[in-house]
């Protein structure tokens, strides 16, 4: 894996606008993407890509595309997130940790 993406995807991304939960029947087609380290600062976009489930209260699932710095092209962190908490979460890492 390019070093750029193994940094990219080791910082903690959140949601530009304030959201806590992006669900099926609440989700945003795109929402731009800012990391903790800096919220004010819009570095990429998160693309909805499916769902969770079929019912209100399931996640959306995301992929996200951001951009290292000013000169540097958009990468496409691999994996799908969702948003849960305020932060955008691995999906595999969040369904391992709220499986019914």
């Amino acid at each position: 894996m390019n070093q750029t993406v193994q940094v990219q995807a080791h910082r903690t991304y959140i949601p530009a606008v304030s959201i806590l939960r992006a669900t099926y029947r609440k989700s945003w087609n795109k929402i731009p993407v800012a990391t903790t380290d800096a919220p004010s600062q819009i570095c990429g976009i998160a693309i909805r890509v499916g769902y969770t489930g079929r019912q209100d209260q399931d996640l959306a699932i995301y992929r996200l595309k951001v951009r290292a710095g000013q000169a540097l092209p958009v990468l496409t962190i691999p994996g799908f997130f969702v948003i849960d908490q305020g932060m955008f979460m691995d999906y595999d890492y969040w369904l391992n940790n709220n499986e019914v």
